[in-house]
């Protein structure tokens, strides 16, 4: 594609979600700047199928925020929108991926792989967190299996970490449809359920004691997310 067309084919796409995310209300407006950002840097680097990978973590994740939403709001935990902090801390990894890609530093496939590692960690996470939490059962930490009261962080519940695979493969399966590799699909769960442990031990060990915030710890996640990945198409 002529690079003159395919900028305007971009903007055209990305104009496009921008007006969607922020009628659904998916973001706040410095989320849909951001985000549309983003948007752009993937679909001028690589091409649709990457971005619908990044869409579908949006939609699945805003949509699993609203499951329970009466007991989160009695919890005082319900988010209606994400922010720009939230965008940055769970796209920016990927976003780095392509660029890397870009500028020669990763082949197309080990970004690939470590593209949908970083979205499979951050959907994981996701999914552990929303669905973690309306869970009955007493959180332990996974840094010494004690039991603590929910909410805390580095909390994890089985129920939660089912959740987390859930999301992981969710990703993982859409990935392998679209780029028609199913290594893409247990990569995607294994990189997921890895970047998601990563975020309950970093915050366990961190965000407990103020010296990390959830954001942070997010972005840990899908470093963790797509460096596995990674290492796991070099090592099979």
């Amino acid at each position: 594609m002529d690079i003159y067309i395919k900028f305007i084919y971009s903007l055209v796409v990305v104009l496009i979600l921008a007006y969607a995310i922020k009628r659904k209300g998916y973001l706040d407006n410095m989320g849909v700047v951001v985000s549309s950002i983003m948007a752009f840097i993937i679909i001028m680097g690589t091409d649709l199928k990457w971005l619908l990978l990044m869409v579908g973590f949006l939609i699945l994740g805003s949509l699993i925020s609203r499951v329970g939403h009466s007991k989160k709001k009695s919890m005082g935990i319900y988010e209606s929108k994400r922010s720009i902090k939230n965008v940055l801390a769970n796209g920016v990894v990927a976003v780095l991926i392509i660029i890397l890609y870009l500028i020669g530093i990763l082949d197309y496939n080990m970004a690939l792989f470590g593209y949908v590692g970083a979205i499979s960690a951050a959907t994981s996470d996701t999914f552990s967190s929303e669905l973690g939490i309306l869970s009955n059962e007493t959180p332990r930490l996974i840094t010494n299996f004690k039991k603590v009261e929910k909410g805390i962080d580095g909390g994890i519940t089985f129920y939660g970490t089912v959740a987390g695979i859930l999301g992981g493969f969710l990703i993982g399966f859409m990935a392998g449809l679209l780029f028609n590799d199913y290594n893409l699909l247990w990569i995607g769960i294994l990189s997921g359920i890895l970047g998601n442990f990563s975020d309950s031990f970093f915050g366990a060990l961190f965000e407990r004691r103020n010296i990390l915030n959830n954001e942070h710890v997010n972005f840990i996640c899908t470093l963790i997310g797509g460096l596995s990945a990674m290492i796991l198409y070099g090592l099979f």
